[in-house]
């Protein structure tokens, strides 16, 4: 759902035919096998498990094409190779290569509806998170000089805030700060990391009406996705806070691929912040 380039033709062409030759040489290489065992060719046909392999191979190689990559799909030939090449004590049968076949089919149709994220333009979705789309869209030109290290450690920084581990909350912030130089929009960012490590540290302290006296400046606004006049901000700390971690989900989803799936997960986390805001926004 970030909003990430679509794939030029010729990769659009090629992840397609990757989706459809998966299964087909998957299971191809299992009706080849039976063959070739009725023809007296080979011993035992869940010996002949290339097909599979393939299938394992192609599927790494699709999980690697797609915008965002998931990490099953990846290890794919790992598992292939584990399963039917690595001598062990059961040997392959034709049933584990069914097995193997209908879950990488699986694999490349959870590829195509979770991972082959496409540009969403400005119509598309509804309420607020057609605006969380929205404002993704406006800061990515913004933080496309973040590099992936660096928006893993936001990433890190706002799913531990979320989780409440509030210790791994200050140590991730801290090392993104570490690595981030410049003027704006990045420090706009790095204000956004220590207002989220500063609450983290003294939730983790047990001070829970003390936040950080660190707060956005007038330029920043460009780069926060609430922006009210001081007469609709009832609380200021919480705002405040509420920015920062709207800044930092935003800037992980669009650099840090690796992390999408867990940031999709949670999403909710986000809506639930923005909706605090739907009436001040004069939104319905």
């Amino acid at each position: 759902m970030a909003p990430v380039p679509v794939p030029d033709a010729k990769k659009k062409h090629l992840i397609l035919a990757l989706s459809l030759a998966i299964p087909a040489v998957s299971f191809a290489g299992i009706g080849l096998a039976v063959l070739l065992q009725s023809a007296g060719l080979i011993p035992d046909a869940g010996g002949f498990f290339w097909g599979s392999v393939a299938g394992g191979f192609m599927l790494g190689y699709l999980a690697y094409l797609e915008p965002r990559r998931d990490i099953v799909s990846l290890l794919a030939p790992l598992y292939a190779i584990i399963i039917f090449v690595v001598p062990l004590e059961t040997k392959p049968t034709l049933l584990l290569q069914v097995l193997f076949a209908l879950s990488i089919t699986i694999l490349v149709v959870r590829l195509h509806f979770r991972f082959s994220t496409r540009k969403i333009t400005p119509s598309e979705g509804d309420g607020m998170e057609k605006f969380l789309y929205d404002y993704m869209h406006r800061i990515t030109p913004f933080f496309m000089q973040i590099d992936p290290a660096t928006a893993h450690e936001i990433a890190s920084a706002v799913l531990s805030f979320k989780f409440g581990l509030y210790q791994k909350t200050v140590t991730s912030a801290d090392r993104a700060i570490s690595r981030l130089a410049g003027g704006q929009p990045v420090q706009a960012l790095v204000r956004a990391l220590q207002i989220a490590r500063d609450r983290a540290r003294n939730l983790d302290e047990g001070a829970i009406n003390r936040y950080s006296p660190v707060s956005f400046e007038a330029g920043d606004a460009a780069y926060l996705a609430v922006v009210l006049p001081p007469e609709k901000i009832s609380d200021h700390d919480s705002y405040v806070l509420d920015n920062a971690l709207l800044l930092l989900y935003a800037v992980a989803y669009l650099e840090s691929p690796d992390d999408g799936q867990p940031l999709d997960e949670h999403q909710n986390y986000v809506i639930q912040i923005l909706e605090l805001y739907r009436e001040p926004l004069g939104m319905q």
